[in-house]
């Protein structure tokens, strides 16, 4: 999956990567899906919503606007060729996932517990189709990490950016490629492997009306919602855990009383 080792190094380093499209992916359609749903009379966008994360949503303050739809609501919503698509999307966030625990030096037998069980095809998924709508002038999407493991995009135009040493750098469209970036769930796991992983703080910068149409396919692997992660070391001890759901609200409060 990494091409050196130096890739590995620098994907440990900055928590984000480039991946090769696999040849079985059709990413063109799914981009098409995409930019259909931007017109104001899809009908995409009556998709109900299922809480705060899942339906067609319009971010506040910022410009994004998409269609996300968790792994059990793809079906019912998605055409069969876009719930496909999201399932060949799990297969590579399982190998990646997979990937990074092994380099962490964590026991294989320890996969599946630690992850909630998506190393193993369960856990939960977000298959999203985003829009930045530069009607508004608001940051295009404001500085963050993302909560799960791995989130895999797809970038076709300028934008989006990572924090380095304090500083944000642009992120660059690589033709034929994925980008992929780790979250925290991710970073917890690994706390106390032989390698942590480091979340990625990114942003989206404000998109101007002149500036190329900016669409984005983004998939989110996650743990379940109402799961555990355990912490293994390099030995397969057990040296933490918690729920997803307090994990996540911890980093909703650090990221509320950070804003």
């Amino acid at each position: 999956m990494f091409e050196s080792s130096q890739d590995l190094d620098r994907a440990w380093e900055l928590g984000i990567f480039y991946l090769k499209v696999p040849e079985a992916l059709d990413l063109e359609t799914a981009r098409e899906f995409g930019r259909e749903l931007a017109e104001p009379g899809s009908r995409y966008r009556n998709i109900p919503k299922y809480g705060d994360f899942e339906g067609f949503i319009a971010l506040e303050n910022n410009q994004q606007t998409k269609v996300a739809l968790r792994r059990h609501h793809w079906d019912q919503h998605y055409p069969d060729y876009i719930a496909e698509f999201g399932r060949q999307l799990d297969e590579i966030g399982v190998i990646v996932i997979s990937e990074v625990l092994r380099e962490a030096g964590i026991p294989e037998s320890c996969w599946s517990q630690a992850s909630g069980g998506y190393s193993a095809g369960a856990g939960t998924a977000f298959l999203n189709f985003v829009h930045y709508d530069t009607t508004h002038p608001n940051q295009g999407l404001r500085p963050h990490t993302d909560y799960g493991f791995v989130t895999i995009l797809d970038i076709t135009a300028p934008g989006l950016q990572i924090q380095v040493d304090g500083e944000f750098v642009d992120v660059p469209v690589k033709p034929g490629h994925l980008a992929i970036h780790f979250g925290e769930a991710l970073s917890f796991i690994t706390c106390y492997s032989r390698r942590q992983v480091g979340a990625v703080v990114h942003r989206v910068v404000s998109q101007k009306p002149k500036d190329p149409l900016r669409h984005g396919i983004v998939y989110f692997a996650n743990p379940d919602l109402d799961g555990m992660l355990w912490q293994f070391d390099a030995t397969g001890e057990v040296k933490g855990s918690s729920s997803v759901a307090n994990l996540f609200a911890n980093l909703e409060h650090r990221l509320t009383q950070a804003s």
